[in-house]
C-alpha cells in the first residue's frame, strides 16, 4: 500500500537511485543509446550502469525522475522500480504544465495511479499517463489518456481524444 503524501519530511531530503534501473530499461526512449520500450540501453547489466562514470551527459546525467527530483513529495513505494512507473514533473503538453507518468511496462499499475492521481489533483496539475500498445508481444505505440479538470478536458479534447480525459 502506498504510503500518504510526504511533504516537509525531513528524512527524505536526499535520494539516489539504488538498485532502481528502470530509466535505463527501455521504458523512456533515448535515440543516442537506441533505448525504447522493449529495448534497455545498451550499457544496462545486471549491476547496473557498466559506464556509469563516463555516461553521456544527454540523456543521463541530466535525468532525474520525480521520485528522484521531488523526495518530500513521493513515497518511497513510488520509485520506479516498486512502483511500475516513473514519474516526469515539470513537463509541458500542449502548453500546459503537467505531471507525466510513463509505465516501467504496458501500464501504470492501478494503485500507483491512483496515488498519482490524487497527487496531480492535490498540486491541481493535469496528469497524463501513457498506457503502452502490445501488438504480438512487443510494443508498437503508445496512447495518452489523463485526469484533469474540465477546462484541461475541453482543452485537449482532440489532441488525446475525450474518453482518454477523465475529470478529477
Amino acid at each position: 500500500m502506498l504510503t500518504p503524501f510526504c511533504r516537509d519530511n525531513p528524512h527524505m531530503e536526499k535520494r539516489t537511485c539504488g538498485s532502481c534501473t528502470a530509466c535505463c530499461e527501455g521504458w523512456l526512449r533515448a535515440d543516442a543509446l537506441d533505448m525504447r520500450p522493449g529495448r534497455a540501453c545498451r550499457h544496462c547489466t545486471e549491476q547496473g550502469c557498466a559506464i556509469y562514470p563516463d555516461r553521456p551527459e544527454d540523456p543521463c546525467v541530466r535525468f532525474k525522475c520525480g521520485w528522484l527530483q521531488n523526495p518530500g513529495r513521493f513515497p518511497a513505494e513510488l520509485r520506479p522500480d516498486r512502483s511500475g512507473v516513473i514519474v516526469l514533473l515539470g513537463r509541458k503538453w500542449r502548453d500546459w504544465d503537467v505531471i507525466l507518468a510513463t509505465p516501467a511496462g504496458a501500464s501504470v499499475p492501478a494503485e500507483s495511479l491512483e496515488w498519482l492521481r490524487l497527487h496531480a489533483q492535490q498540486a491541481r496539475l493535469p496528469l497524463v499517463f501513457h498506457e503502452r500498445v502490445v501488438t504480438d508481444g512487443e510494443f508498437t505505440g503508445v496512447k495518452a489518456r489523463a485526469f484533469g479538470s474540465k477546462r484541461f478536458a475541453a482543452a485537449v479534447k482532440y489532441s488525446i481524444g475525450p474518453e482518454d480525459v477523465v475529470k478529477m
